[in-house]
């Protein structure tokens, strides 16, 4: 039985478990990871963690007509931080962003075996705040059997 919530479970456990390790290195502590959407006013924290679920391609039975599987999963991952100087977001944002690629580079999640990002984007200014700034990374998990 294909189970997304599952899969979404899968890559924020991976994140939560692995991410800190990385951020050791830029003496940066590990952020509040959840799958909930985007909320400036509901999430306070000064370092999130977004998992936005996109989307989720199959793979086609070559025997009947109707998918059986996931072949990739798509998601995008927003770091945001907020509550310093514009000169310290800036930098905690490029080096969280910097150990967030390495982690999807080095490490081997259970589920996927390939991982593509192929950009990064940074906010700053978030909402015309000087004082909230956030990077979103598109990944795409190739899914095994």
């Amino acid at each position: 039985m294909i189970n997304f919530r599952n899969k979404l479970e899968t890559i924020k456990g991976f994140i939560e478990a692995n991410y800190p390790e990385y951020l050791k290195h830029f003496n940066i502590k590990p952020p509040v990871v959840t799958c909930e959407f985007l909320d400036f006013d509901k999430f306070k924290q000064e370092f999130m963690l977004f998992i936005e679920f996109n989307n989720v391609a199959f793979n086609a039975d070559d025997y009947e007509d109707d998918c059986i599987s996931i072949a990739r999963v798509s998601c995008d991952i927003f770091l945001v931080f907020r509550n310093a100087t514009v000169e310290s977001l800036r930098e905690k944002m490029l080096d969280a962003t910097s150990a967030l690629y390495e982690l999807f580079r080095c490490e081997r999640i259970k589920i996927a075996h390939n991982i593509n990002i192929d950009s990064t984007e940074f906010f700053n200014y978030v909402e015309g705040r000087n004082c909230l700034i956030a990077s979103k990374m598109p990944v795409e998990f190739d899914i095994e059997y």
